[in-house]
């Protein structure tokens, strides 16, 4: 066991920004100047940003590997609560497979269970690692190479703009109101909106009528070819809209480039693009057997994690949920952090959850904190964790009313990165 504890000094930081050269060497380059801008980037981020801090472990006074947190706002359910954070978690090299990263987690935990937060996420290097750390998965993403013809070509672009800072209020507006429509979506931090124009790289695009605006694209190119400099994708980084009318506009945007790119890259969580576009196919000639075109490349990513399963049914009070009237018992295990399993009594009464006080109940369900996690968060159903023997029913006969409880949740929708 060693002391964590949030980063102070300059040479504080730069050790850590060895550790993490190291650690992450794809990202950053094990050279003097990149780790210099890497260190002065980390120090200012902590000092102007108050949603994100960077934190140590030490053992005999020596810095053996850190991590950043971020406080953040998300939509759950229409309710809008604190989420924790936790990125860039690097162990030197020389102390792999002590524990380190354990530590470091557990202190993010607590840190955050202490603020009275119930959920936390994270984007894993390695998901298995995790979920045996109880987090469970989010919703996957979806990987598309569309052609820009096969966007739907609307009537009309007269209401597309170029956007820039000067616009940023209204462009948070649009994005705050199609958060509080989502279920799962982050808040977007004052610094993440500076970031977004800061990235030369970037272009933007908005639907604005009336002087409000109602959607916008982030967009940039990736070239094809190094002798050919005609040949780009065209890669969305976040495509937001309010209305059909304002994504039209949008997708009659991307089929207009047709003369200038190859293929619209877009990750999206969106499972329905398919009757968006004309032709969800990826381009390749392969098949699927028997006959399965090769459309989307799907990955998982984001993991959630509840760490107070009393406070965070709290947050579930305010769903109507349409089934019978139900007391049932919910027995949750949680081997890595412990003070988080136990046992909930909670009954359906006139279409809302609550928590009990009385002993009896007519079923019980056994669940494992990673999979109640991503089930609580609408990411699976019941049904499905009981067909793959991830929870125990006492009575099977209630799985179709328990199923129909937690069918009413929405999946959660994520668009950002740390």
């Amino acid at each position: 066991m060693g002391e964590i504890r949030k980063l102070v000094s300059e040479n504080e930081f730069t050790k850590f920004v060895d550790i993490v050269a190291n650690a992450y060497p794809g990202i950053l380059a094990n050279a003097p100047q990149e780790k210099q801008k890497f260190k002065e980037f980390l120090i200012n981020k902590q000092q102007e940003d108050a949603g994100v801090e960077f934190y140590g472990l030490f053992r005999e006074q020596q810095l053996i590997a850190g991590m950043r947190i971020h406080y953040y706002e998300m939509n759950l359910y229409s309710k809008r609560i604190d989420i924790g954070g936790v990125g860039l978690v690097a162990v030197d090299l020389l102390h792999k497979k002590e524990r380190a990263a354990k530590e470091l987690i557990e202190q993010f935990l607590q840190t955050f269970k202490a603020k009275g937060v119930h959920l936390v996420a994270l984007y894993p290097f390695r998901p298995d690692f995790y979920k045996n750390m109880g987090f469970g998965y989010g919703s996957s993403i979806h990987q598309y190479l569309l052609e820009p013809a096969s966007f739907p070509k609307g009537k009309t672009k007269e209401h597309l703009i170029y956007v820039n800072e000067e616009d940023s209020e209204q462009l948070a507006a649009c994005y705050n109101r199609f958060a509080e429509s989502k279920h799962g979506l982050i808040y977007k931090t004052v610094h993440e909106w500076k970031a977004l124009f800061k990235n030369s790289e970037n272009r933007i695009i908005a639907f604005k009528k009336e002087d409000k605006i109602y959607g916008y694209m982030v967009f940039t190119f990736r070239k094809q070819s190094e002798t050919n400099f005609m040949l780009n994708n065209l890669v969305i980084k976040e495509c937001i809209y309010e209305t059909p009318v304002s994504l039209m506009a949008l997708c009659t945007f991307l089929n207009s480039q047709v003369d200038q790119v190859s293929r619209i890259e877009w990750n999206t969580q969106d499972e329905h693009v398919r009757f968006l576009v004309n032709d969800a196919r990826n381009g390749s000639t392969e098949l699927i057997p028997s006959v399965y075109h090769p459309s989307a490349t799907t990955g998982i990513g984001l993991m959630y994690r509840i760490i107070n399963v009393k406070g965070f049914i709290t947050y579930l009070r305010h769903i109507q949920y349409f089934t019978p009237d139900l007391k049932w018992k919910l027995t949750v295990t949680d081997s890595f952090f412990p003070e988080n399993q136990g046992e909930y009594l909670l009954q359906v009464k006139q279409g809302f959850l609550e928590i009990m006080e009385e002993k009896d109940y007519e079923v019980e369900v056994k669940i494992d904190i990673s999979e109640l996690s991503s089930l609580l968060m609408g990411v699976v159903s019941l049904k499905e964790l009981y067909i793959y023997s991830k929870v125990e029913i006492s009575h099977p006969t209630f799985l179709n009313v328990l199923n129909t409880l937690f069918n009413t949740l929405d999946k959660p929708m994520c668009l950002t990165a740390f």
